[in-house]
């Protein structure tokens, strides 16, 4: 049997306990290292572009720049899971954000794990 791919990531979440819930989920899961968590988008984009994760959590309503502009800003493209309390209709209505994969609030293990197999 093959050993999942392993990964890097960095969560940029706003709520503290969001951010510790998706630590946690990601540390049963095994495959997913995180790297950095950061509640705004300025210190998160710093980050990414120095450490390159293959993954970046990314949840829509945080504070810095929205999260097409965000996306938009960064030179180095780590593959993007969009993170929201929103569904993902609504969130394909109203933002033009490229991502791979889509969780939902209230976050999961279930969902991480399907989000992180639908971008293998």
């Amino acid at each position: 049997m093959t050993q999942p791919k392993s990964y890097r990531c960095i969560v940029v979440e706003d709520e503290v306990h969001h951010q510790e819930l998706i630590s946690f989920y990601l540390k049963k899961i095994g495959n997913v290292e995180v790297v950095g968590m950061f509640a705004d988008t300025v210190n998160a984009s710093i980050q990414i572009e120095k450490q390159k994760p293959d993954i970046v959590f990314l949840d829509i309503n945080i504070s810095g720049l929205e999260g097409p502009e965000f996306i938009d800003l960064l030179e180095y493209q780590p593959k993007i899971i969009m993170i929201s309390a929103h569904s993902e209709e609504f969130m394909k209505q109203h933002y033009d954000i490229p991502y791979e994969a889509y969780v939902q609030k209230p976050i999961s293990l279930d969902k991480l794990e399907d989000a992180i197999k639908g971008i293998e």
